[in-house]
């Protein structure tokens, strides 16, 4: 369960329609997931690949560094901290895609650059593959989706879910964090599970508190997204959120935004019951 006003959940039950009779010819006729019907002049652009970074990052020729629309890996160490499990293994796929045809057909979102000045962009081969629906049905990357850029966004989950379901990569072990254990060192990307304690909305945004452990924020430029009515139906139950942990200033310790309805699930939807 998500929760879209009513024709934010039309649209998104028309796309979830789609990618399903997508799904189906695909699997008829063996062809890939998240197919697109894209010629050669609907890309935004082709480029040649210099380096990837990580699982969702790398730098074209030019020196632009690319972020990989739709999902997100496992972080690699840096500054002397440790590789988070299966962070090598998304890298080593993401490069041996790319390898294979040494470039990359872009499709740009709506919002072309993040605020670290990366292109914002999903990646697909030469025989026109998804690159982030590779890596998510091979359960080396979490779905996470952004407005405005929620293209592709029911197929990513959907490939996600199944790897998820089937225990394939990072989902081989519970990925899931509980609220109650949330310390510092769990800043950044992660998916958390927790009752809701209390919501709350203000000029400032819509605030739910999970077990006064972890605010989550649906700030006003997303709020159209959301149906008030629906979240607030949430009270009591547990849900399962995901996106970037922060230290907070509000009277819990820990802080995560939300962007897009689907980063916040009952736990009944989340689960493969």
């Amino acid at each position: 369960m998500t929760f879209l006003k009513k024709d934010a959940f039309k649209r998104l039950f028309l796309c979830l329609l789609l990618t399903y009779s997508i799904t189906v010819v695909a699997a008829q006729s063996g062809d890939i997931a998240c197919p697109v019907s894209l010629s050669g002049s609907d890309y935004d652009e082709i480029a040649q690949v210099k380096y990837v970074y990580d699982g969702d990052t790398l730098t074209l020729d030019d020196g632009r560094k690319v972020r990989l629309i739709g999902i997100n890996t496992p972080e690699m160490g840096r500054k002397g901290k440790p590789h988070q499990p299966y962070s090598i293994e998304a890298k080593n796929a993401l490069k041996s895609l790319i390898a294979r045809d040494k470039s990359i057909r872009l499709l740009h979102g709506i919002d072309v650059q993040d605020r670290y000045g990366r292109l914002l962009a999903h990646g697909f081969l030469d025989d026109g593959q998804n690159i982030q629906s590779k890596l998510l049905s091979q359960g080396l990357a979490s779905a996470i989706m952004i407005s405005p850029n929620t293209r592709f966004a029911a197929c990513y989950l959907e490939q996600e879910r199944e790897a998820r379901c089937a225990g394939k990569g990072i989902w081989k072990k519970q990925r899931t964090l509980q609220v109650g254990k949330l310390k510092p060192k769990h800043k950044g990307f992660q998916i958390v599970r927790g009752k809701v304690k209390s919501i709350n909305s203000n000029s400032k945004g819509i605030w739910i508190n999970l077990e006064d452990k972890l605010t989550i924020g649906i700030r006003p430029d997303n709020e159209h997204l959301f149906d008030l009515d629906e979240i607030r139906e949430l009270l009591d139950r547990p849900v399962v959120v995901r996106g970037w942990i922060n230290k907070s200033k509000k009277p819990t310790p820990y802080y995560l935004r939300v962007r897009h309805p689907s980063s916040i699930q009952t736990e009944e939807t989340f689960d493969c019951n």
